[in-house]
């Protein structure tokens, strides 16, 4: 009677260790796939985080430019930095607005209060990956005064 029982018992646990192998493999793949998915987003969150750093520098060299006396051109000028995780330089664009009025200061000169716009463009290690930033600058300006 033992030996019908132990026929019947054959092969059982080969069937329950590839159950067990399949479920203890899908779990594994499944965790893979979870862990493939972070690091793609956490380097996609440092490549947009270099873009950005780079744009923020764009803006600041347009406003030390603004600060400085200088006159705004037509078209885009490029940032120079010298870092190895960017595909392209930043680039940044300064765009006269509107005069936002005019007014004497105290040693009697009158200024003008002029508008610009900035735009800032950086780029980051992937080739899609792009930011851009804009601000807004008013600097005083002497009026210059025309004789007749």
């Amino acid at each position: 009677m033992q030996s019908h029982a132990l026929r019947h018992q054959r092969g059982m646990a080969l069937v329950l260790s590839l159950i067990f192998l399949a479920i203890v493999t899908i779990l594994s793949l499944s965790s893979m796939q979870g862990a493939i998915t972070q690091d793609r987003m956490a380097s996609s969150q440092r490549d947009y985080g270099v873009a950005f750093q780079a744009a923020e520098a764009a803006l600041s060299e347009a406003e030390a430019q603004l600060q400085n006396g200088a006159t705004p051109g037509n078209g885009w000028s490029n940032h120079d930095m010298d870092m190895e995780e960017l595909t392209r330089n930043p680039r940044y664009r300064i765009q006269t607005l509107a005069p936002l009025g005019s007014r004497t200061i105290n040693d009697g000169t009158e200024v003008v209060e002029m508008l610009y716009r900035i735009d800032a463009e950086g780029f980051g290690r992937g080739e899609d990956t792009s930011v851009t930033l804009e601000a807004l600058y008013v600097r005083q300006q002497q009026v210059e005064v025309v004789a007749p």
